[in-house]
Protein backbone atom coordinates (compact mmCIF):
# COMPACT_ATOMS: atom_id res chain seq x y z
CA UNK A 1 0.00 0.00 0.00
CA UNK A 2 1.41 3.30 -0.87
CA UNK A 3 2.64 5.63 2.13
CA UNK A 4 -0.12 8.85 2.64
CA UNK A 5 2.42 12.73 2.10
CA UNK A 6 1.85 14.68 4.49
CA UNK A 7 -0.90 17.44 4.36
CA UNK A 8 -0.70 20.17 2.96
CA UNK A 9 -1.11 22.16 5.84
CA UNK A 10 1.28 20.49 7.38
CA UNK A 11 4.16 22.30 4.98
CA UNK A 12 2.69 25.17 6.43
CA UNK A 13 3.11 24.35 10.22
CA UNK A 14 6.56 23.38 9.48
CA UNK A 15 7.15 27.22 7.10
CA UNK A 16 6.01 28.79 10.77
CA UNK A 17 7.84 26.63 13.65
CA UNK A 18 11.09 26.90 11.14
CA UNK A 19 10.87 22.99 10.63
CA UNK A 20 10.43 22.03 14.44
CA UNK A 21 7.07 20.07 14.72
CA UNK A 22 6.16 18.01 18.28
CA UNK A 23 4.99 14.69 18.03
CA UNK A 24 1.22 16.20 19.27
CA UNK A 25 1.39 18.47 16.28
CA UNK A 26 2.39 15.57 14.11
CA UNK A 27 -0.64 13.63 15.30
CA UNK A 28 -3.04 16.53 14.78
CA UNK A 29 -1.86 17.07 10.95
CA UNK A 30 -2.66 13.21 10.75
CA UNK A 31 0.91 12.22 10.40
CA UNK A 32 0.82 8.64 11.23
CA UNK A 33 3.86 6.12 12.71
CA UNK A 34 4.26 4.59 8.87
CA UNK A 35 5.08 7.93 7.23
CA UNK A 36 6.83 9.34 9.91
CA UNK A 37 9.30 6.56 10.23
CA UNK A 38 9.35 6.31 6.08
CA UNK A 39 10.20 10.35 6.14
CA UNK A 40 12.81 10.05 8.41
CA UNK A 41 14.81 6.84 7.08
CA UNK A 42 14.51 8.84 3.72
CA UNK A 43 16.46 11.40 5.01
CA UNK A 44 14.00 14.01 5.02
CA UNK A 45 13.45 14.29 8.38
CA UNK A 46 15.09 13.83 11.37
CA UNK A 47 13.76 12.06 14.32
CA UNK A 48 13.95 13.85 17.82
CA UNK A 49 12.93 10.43 20.22
CA UNK A 50 10.18 10.77 22.03
CA UNK A 51 9.66 14.84 20.97
CA UNK A 52 8.90 15.74 17.40
CA UNK A 53 10.95 15.77 14.08
CA UNK A 54 13.02 18.59 12.71
CA UNK A 55 13.05 19.14 8.71
CA UNK A 56 16.71 20.06 8.28
CA UNK A 57 17.36 22.98 6.04
CA UNK A 58 15.02 25.29 8.14
CA UNK A 59 15.97 28.71 9.46
CA UNK A 60 18.96 27.39 11.56
CA UNK A 61 19.00 29.46 14.89
CA UNK A 62 14.83 29.36 15.34
CA UNK A 63 15.40 26.06 14.38
CA UNK A 64 18.00 25.04 17.05
CA UNK A 65 16.01 27.19 19.53
CA UNK A 66 13.06 25.71 18.99
CA UNK A 67 14.60 22.10 18.94
CA UNK A 68 16.00 23.05 22.55
CA UNK A 69 12.01 24.36 23.38
CA UNK A 70 10.86 20.80 21.92
CA UNK A 71 13.17 18.54 24.12
CA UNK A 72 12.88 20.50 27.34
CA UNK A 73 8.79 20.43 27.42
CA UNK A 74 5.70 22.32 26.21
CA UNK A 75 6.09 24.84 29.77
CA UNK A 76 9.28 25.86 28.44
CA UNK A 77 10.43 29.23 27.53
CA UNK A 78 13.42 30.87 26.20
CA UNK A 79 14.99 34.24 28.14
CA UNK A 80 17.07 36.27 29.08
CA UNK A 81 20.16 36.56 26.64
CA UNK A 82 18.61 33.86 24.06
CA UNK A 83 15.04 35.51 24.05
CA UNK A 84 16.98 39.14 23.39
CA UNK A 85 18.93 37.50 20.13
CA UNK A 86 15.66 36.39 18.86
CA UNK A 87 14.23 40.14 19.10
CA UNK A 88 17.52 41.11 17.67
CA UNK A 89 20.42 41.92 20.07
CA UNK A 90 23.76 41.62 18.29
CA UNK A 91 27.60 41.54 19.59
CA UNK A 92 27.31 39.33 22.68
CA UNK A 93 28.61 35.77 22.44
CA UNK A 94 26.58 33.49 24.15
CA UNK A 95 26.90 29.66 23.70
CA UNK A 96 24.26 28.73 25.82
CA UNK A 97 20.38 28.53 25.14
CA UNK A 98 18.77 29.60 27.86
CA UNK A 99 15.30 28.21 29.02
CA UNK A 100 13.21 28.96 31.77
CA UNK A 101 10.26 26.63 33.27
CA UNK A 102 8.16 27.06 36.78
CA UNK A 103 9.52 25.89 39.80
CA UNK A 104 9.20 22.44 40.10
CA UNK A 105 9.62 20.87 36.46
CA UNK A 106 11.07 17.72 36.06
CA UNK A 107 14.85 18.18 34.87
CA UNK A 108 16.56 16.72 32.29
CA UNK A 109 20.02 17.57 30.82
CA UNK A 110 19.12 18.59 27.02
CA UNK A 111 22.43 19.54 25.15
CA UNK A 112 23.27 23.23 24.82
CA UNK A 113 20.69 24.35 27.53
CA UNK A 114 21.05 26.02 30.37
CA UNK A 115 17.53 25.42 32.33
CA UNK A 116 16.09 28.20 35.06
CA UNK A 117 13.63 26.79 37.37
CA UNK A 118 11.63 29.86 38.61
CA UNK A 119 8.58 31.30 40.24
CA UNK A 120 9.55 35.06 39.60
CA UNK A 121 8.39 34.81 35.94
CA UNK A 122 4.80 33.12 34.77
CA UNK A 123 3.34 33.09 31.00
CA UNK A 124 1.98 36.75 31.43
CA UNK A 125 5.31 37.12 30.89
CA UNK A 126 6.27 35.78 27.22
CA UNK A 127 5.53 37.18 24.25
CA UNK A 128 2.41 37.42 21.99
CA UNK A 129 3.55 35.96 19.33
CA UNK A 130 6.76 34.19 17.47
CA UNK A 131 9.22 31.19 19.36
CA UNK A 132 8.10 31.01 23.03
CA UNK A 133 9.90 33.01 25.14
CA UNK A 134 10.02 36.23 27.50
CA UNK A 135 9.00 39.48 26.47
CA UNK A 136 11.68 42.06 25.41
CA UNK A 137 11.58 43.72 28.70
CA UNK A 138 11.82 40.54 31.06
CA UNK A 139 14.19 38.77 29.16
CA UNK A 140 16.43 41.77 29.47
CA UNK A 141 16.14 41.99 33.40
CA UNK A 142 16.83 38.02 32.94
CA UNK A 143 19.71 38.47 31.10
CA UNK A 144 21.37 40.48 34.14
CA UNK A 145 20.33 38.41 36.76
CA UNK A 146 21.28 34.99 35.17
CA UNK A 147 25.02 36.88 34.50
CA UNK A 148 28.21 35.59 36.16
CA UNK A 149 29.35 38.42 37.59
CA UNK A 150 28.14 41.96 37.89
CA UNK A 151 30.03 43.71 35.10
CA UNK A 152 28.31 41.15 32.58
CA UNK A 153 25.18 41.95 33.81
CA UNK A 154 25.66 45.33 33.60
CA UNK A 155 26.38 44.65 29.83
CA UNK A 156 23.18 42.56 29.73
CA UNK A 157 21.32 45.82 30.60
CA UNK A 158 23.27 48.47 28.40
CA UNK A 159 23.33 46.10 24.93
CA UNK A 160 19.28 45.69 24.53
CA UNK A 161 18.73 49.34 25.27
CA UNK A 162 21.76 50.81 23.03
CA UNK A 163 20.44 48.81 20.61
CA UNK A 164 16.60 50.20 20.53
CA UNK A 165 15.36 46.64 21.63
CA UNK A 166 13.38 47.96 24.47
CA UNK A 167 12.93 51.24 26.63
CA UNK A 168 14.60 51.76 29.49
CA UNK A 169 11.53 52.44 31.29
CA UNK A 170 10.41 49.37 30.87
CA UNK A 171 13.21 47.50 31.59
CA UNK A 172 13.26 49.71 35.14
CA UNK A 173 9.46 48.72 35.79
CA UNK A 174 10.56 44.69 35.58
CA UNK A 175 13.78 45.32 37.76
CA UNK A 176 11.35 46.62 40.42
CA UNK A 177 9.96 43.35 40.96
CA UNK A 178 12.66 42.04 41.91
CA UNK A 179 13.26 41.43 45.75
CA UNK A 180 15.96 39.70 46.32
CA UNK A 181 19.05 39.12 44.07
CA UNK A 182 22.47 39.83 44.99
CA UNK A 183 22.63 42.08 41.93
CA UNK A 184 19.69 44.03 42.71
CA UNK A 185 21.44 46.97 44.01
CA UNK A 186 23.53 47.51 41.73
CA UNK A 187 21.91 47.02 38.93
CA UNK A 188 19.29 49.87 39.88
CA UNK A 189 22.33 52.10 40.11
CA UNK A 190 23.64 51.04 36.68
CA UNK A 191 20.22 51.69 35.16
CA UNK A 192 19.43 54.89 36.83
CA UNK A 193 22.94 55.75 35.10
CA UNK A 194 21.60 54.59 31.65
CA UNK A 195 18.12 56.88 32.06
CA UNK A 196 19.96 59.36 32.52
CA UNK A 197 22.22 59.31 29.25
CA UNK A 198 24.81 56.43 29.64
CA UNK A 199 24.86 54.38 26.10
CA UNK A 200 27.76 52.07 26.26
CA UNK A 201 29.38 50.63 28.83
CA UNK A 202 32.86 52.06 28.73
CA UNK A 203 30.49 55.26 29.76
CA UNK A 204 29.43 53.88 32.53
CA UNK A 205 32.63 52.43 34.03
CA UNK A 206 33.92 56.31 32.87
CA UNK A 207 30.93 57.69 35.29
CA UNK A 208 31.88 54.90 38.21
CA UNK A 209 34.88 55.38 38.52
CA UNK A 210 34.45 59.07 38.47
CA UNK A 211 32.69 58.49 41.34
CA UNK A 212 34.55 56.18 43.09
CA UNK A 213 37.98 58.62 43.47
CA UNK A 214 35.56 61.55 44.22
CA UNK A 215 36.02 63.68 40.83
CA UNK A 216 32.76 65.98 40.29
CA UNK A 217 29.47 64.34 38.37
CA UNK A 218 29.85 64.82 34.79
CA UNK A 219 27.08 65.39 32.41
CA UNK A 220 26.41 62.36 29.99
CA UNK A 221 25.34 62.26 26.32
CA UNK A 222 25.47 66.39 25.74
CA UNK A 223 24.21 67.72 22.57
CA UNK A 224 26.07 70.27 21.06
CA UNK A 225 25.95 72.26 17.97
CA UNK A 226 29.28 72.65 16.05
CA UNK A 227 30.82 74.13 12.95
CA UNK A 228 29.98 71.00 10.67
CA UNK A 229 26.72 69.84 12.25
CA UNK A 230 25.10 68.69 15.55
CA UNK A 231 27.49 66.27 17.48
CA UNK A 232 26.52 63.78 21.02
CA UNK A 233 29.29 64.00 23.59
CA UNK A 234 29.91 61.50 25.95
CA UNK A 235 31.13 62.75 29.12
CA UNK A 236 31.41 66.57 29.60
CA UNK A 237 32.28 69.13 32.78
CA UNK A 238 30.22 72.39 31.60
CA UNK A 239 31.85 74.07 34.50
CA UNK A 240 35.44 73.52 33.76
CA UNK A 241 35.39 72.97 30.02
CA UNK A 242 36.45 69.79 29.91
CA UNK A 243 35.00 66.82 27.38
CA UNK A 244 36.12 63.52 27.71
CA UNK A 245 35.19 60.90 24.37
CA UNK A 246 35.58 57.23 24.87
CA UNK A 247 36.21 55.52 22.08
CA UNK A 248 36.06 52.01 21.35
CA UNK A 249 37.22 49.92 18.66
CA UNK A 250 34.96 51.34 15.85
CA UNK A 251 36.75 54.40 15.97
CA UNK A 252 39.92 53.24 15.00
CA UNK A 253 38.04 53.11 11.37
CA UNK A 254 39.60 55.46 8.66
CA UNK A 255 36.54 57.19 8.09
CA UNK A 256 35.52 57.36 11.88
CA UNK A 257 39.05 58.85 13.15
CA UNK A 258 38.61 61.75 10.53
CA UNK A 259 34.92 62.68 12.31
CA UNK A 260 36.75 62.74 15.38
CA UNK A 261 39.65 64.67 14.76
CA UNK A 262 37.08 67.55 13.55
CA UNK A 263 34.87 67.48 16.28
CA UNK A 264 37.86 67.83 18.33
CA UNK A 265 39.44 70.42 16.58
CA UNK A 266 35.92 72.85 16.70
CA UNK A 267 34.98 71.67 20.49
CA UNK A 268 38.96 73.06 20.96
CA UNK A 269 38.01 75.81 19.47
CA UNK A 270 35.17 76.46 21.69
CA UNK A 271 37.28 76.74 24.37
CA UNK A 272 37.07 72.93 25.99
CA UNK A 273 40.21 70.65 27.21
CA UNK A 274 38.80 67.30 24.81
CA UNK A 275 40.65 64.40 26.05
CA UNK A 276 39.85 61.33 24.08
CA UNK A 277 40.03 57.83 26.33
CA UNK A 278 40.58 54.70 24.75
CA UNK A 279 38.79 51.83 26.08
CA UNK A 280 42.46 49.95 26.26
CA UNK A 281 43.50 52.70 28.79
CA UNK A 282 40.17 52.76 30.72
CA UNK A 283 40.64 49.22 31.28
CA UNK A 284 43.99 48.78 31.70
CA UNK A 285 46.13 52.37 33.29
CA UNK A 286 43.05 53.79 34.87
CA UNK A 287 44.93 55.24 37.60
CA UNK A 288 47.64 57.64 35.54
CA UNK A 289 44.78 58.91 33.62
CA UNK A 290 42.30 59.64 36.66
CA UNK A 291 44.96 61.41 37.95
CA UNK A 292 45.75 63.46 35.22
CA UNK A 293 42.22 63.84 34.82
CA UNK A 294 41.83 65.41 38.13
CA UNK A 295 44.89 67.70 37.97
CA UNK A 296 42.98 69.29 34.61
CA UNK A 297 40.28 69.53 35.66
CA UNK A 298 41.94 71.77 38.87
CA UNK A 299 43.95 73.53 36.69
CA UNK A 300 40.30 75.18 35.44
CA UNK A 301 38.73 76.20 38.43
CA UNK A 302 37.76 72.26 40.30
CA UNK A 303 38.72 72.70 43.80
CA UNK A 304 38.97 69.31 44.59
Amino acid sequence: MPIRRPRPDLADDLEVTAGVLPSAALRRSGVTRGLKRAMVDGGRWRAVPGKGIVVPGGRADEARWREALMRVGPQARLGGVTALEVDGLRGFAEPWIHIWVPKGFEKQRVPEVRLHETRRWTEADAAGSGVPRSNRAVSTVQAALWSVTLRQAALCLVMPIQQRIVPAEQVAVELDRIARHRFRTPLQAVLRDIRLGVESLNELDFTVECRRRGLPEPHRQVLRRLSHGRAVLDVVWEDYAVVVEVNGAGHHALDVAMRDEVRITDLQAQGNAVIPVSVLTLRCHPDALFDALANLLRSRGWPG
